[in-house]
């Protein structure tokens, strides 16, 4: 217990350090972008002040792009490819291990994995990578040795439900959660860090929100920096919600669920990825418009915004902002004044600030990109 309380005091201080740091701070930022029908990883710089992004490197993967998580130090990144093999009937995917200086990407090792993923996840210790199963309702962890390379060694897994659409850790890196969309759950887990190995929670998942009001589904989850909350994007009709997290057993219990969708908005919309600004004041949650539309006809995919109380840590609406074609993916800067939205059906990314009192986006460019992106992610050194 002496050593858990350690755990969470010395993340919550990293945490209030962290949020401290000026918005124009010394780090190099930069932001990786991968897409599925583009092989090439692209690295762009961050402007601290106006957010402008500038391209910066390009790397050829062996396969598609793919979801990716880096390593808390960010020396390496980690890259889901599905690579053509000779005799193989589809694509096979692999773990791709990328080691990153001064946002240049270089290729250390390709590593075949039995099944795909919609998301993967380094743990603190960037001794485990955990991967979520969307088809075949699975959790995975593989082993990345002592020289930060995902090997492909299956170390863990789990059966859960289907369409288990995500997967991350806590800030203690004791508990690892997997919002499933189907079963309307997010699945619990405790972590052993040293070993790898899931152990799930009695109950084994926490139910999603009452299915009644179409807000339900959770399918990505974010941790609040300071409080014991997280929150997660629910894929059915566009919601958000709030849960408190036990940090003594990990447990999740259900705090509020609102929905993201714009006014008067009718028909069918999906909800994708949500994040948080490092300083907590506000969360992100982005909406696809799923609709069947008419020749002529307007889409109208937005990022919904709102701001998180500081002691109850439930939600107000803040606005919502229109965006581009599907936004499957986007990232905050580290700084948290800025916001990258990438559109899967656009092949466009937008760039936006975010208003430190408001929490309301303004747009401030718009860039090509590679076609499908797919995963977008802000990083600094």
């Amino acid at each position: 217990m002496k050593n858990y309380i350690k755990t969470w005091f010395r993340h919550f201080l990293c945490a209030v350090i962290f949020c401290s740091i000026p918005a124009a701070g010394s780090a190099e930022q930069y932001l990786f972008l991968a897409a599925t029908k583009d092989r090439d990883l692209v690295t762009y710089t961050v402007d601290a002040k106006t957010g402008k992004l500038k391209e910066h490197a390009r790397l050829e993967l062996p396969g598609n792009g793919g979801p990716m998580s880096q390593t808390q130090d960010g020396k390496y990144l980690y890259v889901e490819s599905h690579i053509k093999l000779d005799g193989e009937k589809r694509a096979v995917p692999h773990i791709i291990t990328l080691r990153h200086k001064a946002g240049k990407l270089t290729h250390l090792k390709t590593a075949r994995v039995a099944l795909r993923s919609p998301t993967i996840h380094v743990d603190a210790s960037g001794k485990s990578l955990l991967a979520a199963h969307y088809g075949p309702g699975k959790v995975s962890v593989w082993k990345i040795d002592k020289n930060h390379i995902c090997t492909g060694e299956l170390i863990d897994d789990h059966s859960t439900a289907e369409k288990a659409h995500f997967i991350v850790t806590d800030p203690s890196n004791r508990f690892a959660y997997v919002p499933h969309t189907a079963p309307n759950s997010v699945f619990q887990f405790s972590l052993n860090a040293d070993t790898g190995k899931l152990t799930p929670l009695d109950p084994p998942f926490a139910k999603g929100p009452d299915e009644d009001h179409s807000y339900h589904q959770p399918r990505h989850l974010a941790f609040h920096p300071t409080l014991s909350m997280a929150y997660t994007a629910n894929e059915r009709g566009g919601g958000i919600s709030a849960w408190k997290v036990d940090r003594k057993t990990g447990m999740l219990s259900l705090s509020e669920t609102l929905s993201t969708l714009p006014p008067g908005w009718e028909g069918n919309s999906a909800g994708a990825d949500i994040h948080i600004t490092p300083n907590g004041h506000f969360v992100y949650m982005s909406n696809r418009d799923v609709r069947k539309l008419k020749d002529g006809a307007t889409r109208s995919d937005t990022l919904a915004g709102f701001e998180i109380d500081p002691k109850t840590g439930l939600l107000k609406l803040i606005g919502h902002f229109p965006t581009e074609p599907f936004p499957r993916s986007f990232c905050i800067d580290r700084t948290g004044n800025f916001v990258y939205a990438a559109g899967q059906r656009g092949d466009r990314m937008a760039a936006y600030r975010i208003n430190q009192q408001s929490g309301e986006l303004k747009k401030i460019a718009t860039y090509e990109t590679g076609q499908t992106p797919i995963w977008v992610m802000c990083w600094s050194e």
